[in-house]
């Protein structure tokens, strides 16, 4: 089962998908790192501060990678991990847009626009745009104190469960 943990920076995706990950013994991708690592990128943008994807070379390698893991879970996690159309469960990561605000600006150190940008991309709902344009179900969970960490996570495994019942 391939599940798609995406959301903008700093919602805490990373932190659940590490922990959801290390629960049921499911092998993580950050999609990001991944590209990275493997060079699919086409160029660094300074304004962004940031690297521009080949979403294609990325995905066909994605696909290339989880055929060499011989896993039960493949969790893929990152900003634009819903744009891999070969998951079984979406899950979108949200927080407040204050809280987002402290953590772009003070634990990352963000410049205003990225910020401004990633607060605008989640209150407009841009994933759950593009998701709803590929015909993908997906689920968003709030992300606001860290008590909401385990909870997302244990629904998380419920939708696992539930998903392999119904196959």
């Amino acid at each position: 089962m391939i599940i798609c943990i995406t959301g903008v920076p700093g919602v805490g995706k990373s932190t659940i998908a590490k922990k959801l990950a290390e629960q049921i013994g499911a092998v993580l991708i950050d999609i990001y790192d991944f590209a990275i690592k493997n060079n699919l990128y086409e160029e660094y943008d300074e304004a962004e501060q940031t690297y521009i994807v080949d979403e294609n070379k990325l995905f066909q390698e994605i696909d290339n990678y989880i055929k060499k893991i011989n896993n039960k879970y493949i969790i893929i996690e990152g900003n634009f991990a819903h744009l891999y159309d070969k998951c079984d469960l979406y899950i979108v990561i949200k927080t407040d847009p204050n809280i987002l605000y402290e953590r772009l600006s003070k634990e990352r150190n963000y410049p205003y626009n990225k910020i401004f940008t990633n607060i605008w991309a989640m209150n407009l709902e841009v994933i759950e745009d593009e998701l709803e344009e590929m015909k993908k179900d997906y689920y968003v969970f709030y992300n606001n104190k860290e008590s909401d960490i385990n909870n997302i996570i244990m629904e998380i495994k419920r939708l696992i469960e539930n998903r392999e019942k119904a196959n």
